[in-house]
């Protein structure tokens, strides 16, 4: 059997080296957002599920291009759960661009509100085909207008803290309804892009929380409405008050981390369940606009951006074995071996901040350790951790919190002692082609 270390150092290397460069960044976003005539909208996946029958706020595909004169870098935000289809979308976005894949990073904002929530790779109803067609094509739309508006440019990069997010409390207490004493990063990353003149062209905002503020609430007497949760009203916030006119937003390593409030609450300390339903939406606005105000205070500290840059992508990956979990009769669980697991890796240096993107569920712990990793004086460059890009596997936790048989360690494929030295090892592995 493959030990741990050797998995660590299993990573494929497809790198393109930094350089310095004069900076042209273009950013877009194409709305994937379903047609009146797609509802109502039943997931053939999950039919216990209620339906989906109408739109509450369009959801988007970004696009930020970054372009050095000698390389291009394309990141892709795409309000779904996960990315649909990865390895098409991959290609299609690559080609897009006239870029080798490893150029590219495109990631989920993982809202559940999405009628592809329940999509995960197996063979696509007609309906859930057409979602799927339109979402690719509106991300190779978004690249394409981004390509087309490139411009001189500048970037800086800053971290602040927000304060929306919890740890879910699994791992520490068996119940999904949050632990404020458990672990929870609240760091909140931004990359700044304005141009030559110093208007701005966009932001990255990378951030841990699931989006599921209002993940099955009915907020209508039939069912569901389509939202971009808090991630799409965090960036609509930030688009509409002139902070940027292109915001993408990235899931940290939220694997574990729960937004404080939801409006469809989980039975709690002897409470009942309670579905706020149309209520909800105040509680999503607010939290929304405490992280964007959140973000607004850390580009106060943000330095000044700089037009001379070192741009370089890498991707690969980090190989862990493979477990099936099931439970019994008596609610115990059951293993059996399966195949090796794929964790997909990648890295993008943009100038003054790192992006690791890890295609997976991502718990906290784990997502501070890569951080960790690559704090100075290993790295001169901050990283920030990006998670649920193309390929993402499922839930991805710190070993420790396998010892109670939660959602999330139900829903990991891989067994534990493996994947936080896996990941960190790969992603070095991949910095030293940088």
């Amino acid at each position: 059997m493959k030990t741990a270390l050797s998995l660590a150092l299993a990573a494929s290397l497809a790198a393109t080296p930094a350089i310095a460069g004069d900076l042209r960044v273009g950013a877009a976003r194409a709305s994937i957002t379903p047609p009146a005539d797609a509802f109502p909208y039943a997931s053939p996946s999950s039919p216990n599920d209620k339906p989906f029958v109408g739109v509450h706020d369009d959801i988007f595909a970004r696009a930020l291009v970054l372009d050095d004169g000698g390389k291009q870098v394309v990141l892709v935000s795409i309000e779904n759960v996960n990315v649909p289809e990865p390895a098409a979308m991959v290609s299609a976005l690559a080609q897009a661009a006239h870029v080798p894949p490893a150029q590219v990073m495109v990631f989920a904002t993982h809202t559940h509100s999405n009628p592809l929530v329940f999509f995960h790779g197996h063979t696509p109803s007609p309906r859930q085909a057409q979602e799927l067609e339109r979402t690719q094509k509106a991300a190779v739309a978004a690249v394409g207008q981004a390509i087309a508006s490139l411009a001189p440019a500048r970037i800086a990069f800053a971290r602040g803290r927000g304060w929306v997010n919890v740890n879910n409390g699994e791992a520490s207490t068996g119940v999904k309804t949050g632990d404020p004493a458990a672990p929870s990063d609240k760091s909140l990353d931004v990359v700044r892009v304005v141009g030559a003149d110093g208007r701005p062209v966009a932001l990255l905002v990378d951030y841990a929380s699931h989006a599921e503020v209002m993940f099955r609430s009915m907020t209508r007497p039939d069912g569901l409405e389509v939202t971009g949760d808090l991630p799409g009203a965090v960036s609509r916030l930030l688009e509409g008050s002139g902070a940027a006119p292109v915001v993408l937003y990235a899931a940290g390593a939220e694997g574990d981390q729960l937004s404080q409030y939801k409006s469809l609450q989980a039975d709690a300390g002897g409470l009942p369940a309670k579905d706020e339903g149309a209520g909800g939406w105040a509680i999503l606005d607010v939290q929304a606009r405490s992280l964007a105000a959140s973000v607004v205070d850390a580009l106060k500290s943000a330095p000044a951006p700089a037009a001379q840059v070192s741009l370089g992508a890498a991707a690969g990956q980090a190989v862990c074995p493979g477990v099936k979990r099931a439970r019994d009769a008596n609610n115990g669980v059951v293993e059996s071996p399966a195949g090796d697991v794929v964790i997909p890796l990648s890295l993008v240096r943009l100038g003054p901040v790192t992006l690791a993107g890890v295609g997976a569920d991502l718990g906290t712990v784990l997502g501070q350790g890569v951080k960790d990793a690559f704090a100075q004086p290993t790295s001169p460059h901050p990283t920030t951790v990006v998670t649920m890009t193309a390929g993402a596997v499922g839930y991805v936790l710190h070993d420790g919190a396998y010892a109670r048989a939660t959602h999330a360690v139900m829903g990991s494929p891989v067994r534990p002692g493996c994947a936080g030295e896996a990941i960190i090892g790969g992603l070095k592995t991949l910095a030293k082609g940088l």
